[in-house]
Formats: structure tokens, sequence, C-alpha cells
């Protein structure tokens, strides 16, 4: 696996990447793989499905996770050695599963919030709202179970809806 490139190069492009990775124990050498192919800098998991007894490691990459104590869900954020960025609590959550950190763009903090919210559980203003009410820029991104045939999925559930 190549090292992490230089800062002066980082700085001018961010590479992110969001996956559902639906097990990352079974998945590590495929993601590992990719993130390396792709130069990924920022990779935001979700249903890790990552037990909070097992390491969490992968190389070149700083882990930051939320497990859930029960079996499935689960976030995680991988970031590349180098990258300066600080890990961030989400306070007020109580479906929505949800890892977050702030980086520095264009002088800006930003939050980084890779998500997870169950179908089983009910819809998530409140939620949003405690990853929103910060007075920063937010990106978030992972499985939020919306779905909508727009989107090429087959039907469209209540979340999907406009």
């Amino acid at each position: 696996m190549a090292a992490c490139p230089r800062r002066t190069e980082w700085c001018k492009a961010l590479h992110l990447a969001c996956w559902n990775v639906d097990g990352v124990r079974s998945r590590k050498l495929e993601l590992e793989h990719f993130l390396s192919q792709q130069g990924v800098k920022i990779s935001l998991l979700s249903e890790t499905f990552h037990n909070p007894r097992q390491a969490f490691r992968f190389a070149n990459y700083v882990c930051h996770h939320t497990d859930r104590p029960t079996a499935g869900g689960g976030t995680a954020i991988l970031v590349c050695c180098g990258t300066v960025h600080h890990s961030m609590p989400v306070p007020g959550l109580t479906h929505l599963e949800a890892t977050a950190i702030q980086v520095t763009m264009a002088s800006k903090p930003v939050l980084i919030l890779a998500a997870y919210l169950s179908p089983t559980c009910p819809l998530i203003g409140a939620n949003v709202t405690a990853c929103f009410g910060r007075g920063l820029l937010v990106l978030m991104a992972g499985d939020l179970n919306a779905n909508h045939v727009d989107w090429n999925l087959h039907l469209n559930t209540r979340r999907g809806n406009p």
C-alpha cells in the first residue's frame, strides 16, 4: 500500500469516499485496496458491524469508530495519516449512529460525519438537528435507509419522499 502524499499535495483536493461496507471485517482487504488505489484521504463507513472488543486498524489510516453494543450498524471514519483533523463528539443522538471529525478547508472548520440509521428507527428530525446545530459547515454521508425510485431503487420509503 502506498504511503500518504505530503501535506502540500492533499491541501489542494481532499478525496472523500462513502461506503456502506456491510461488515468491515469481511471486506477489509477490498477496502484497503480501494483506498490505496483511489488516493482516498477520508473514508466514511456505515454498517461496519464492528464489535467493540475487536481491533479496528487500517494501514496508513487513523480510525475513528462508533460501535453498536448489539449486532449490526456502526459507523467509522478512516483518515489518511498526515491529514490534520480532530475527533468530535456527536451528543444528543437517540436513533442515528454517527462518527464525526473536524477538518479545516479553505481556512474554515468543517464537520464531517459518517452516519447510519436503521430502517426500523423512526424519522430523524431531532438527530439531524444535533448534527447540524454547531454553526459549522457540515458534510454528512452514509446510509439513512431513505429509498426512492428516482435513485434506481425499486420502491419509495417514507424517508425517501420529499
